[in-house]
């Protein structure tokens, strides 16, 4: 005996997303109802919580780097850039880390 389907989800989409489901849908020789849950269901999500704020971040980390980068170019700043260095491949190995999860 099959499944009793008994609710509907309904959703909106662009013009180009809804092509873009319905060229996938008919790839995949499915019913529409077929491939939609299949993608719903079997797909893992992941979320990252505050991942705006790491980017956030990121972007301050860039702006003060080049700020010195300017300012020992210029001379007015003798920096011994060793420690720095190291951080910014500790953020970068779990930047990578984080992404492998994801992938």
């Amino acid at each position: 005996m099959g499944r009793i389907k008994d609710k509907q989800i309904k959703f909106w989409a662009t013009e180009k997303e809804f092509n873009l489901i319905k060229k996938k849908v008919e790839e995949s020789k499915l019913k529409q109802n077929d491939f939609l849950l299949k993608c719903a269901l079997e797909k893992k999500i992941f979320v990252i919580d505050d991942l705006q704020k790491i980017f956030v971040e990121l972007k301050r980390q860039g702006v003060n780097l080049n700020q010195l980068a300017r300012a020992v170019n210029q001379g007015e700043l003798n920096l011994n850039t060793e420690k720095l260095e190291k951080e910014l491949e500790e953020t970068w190995r779990l930047l990578r880390q984080l992404i492998q999860k994801i992938l």
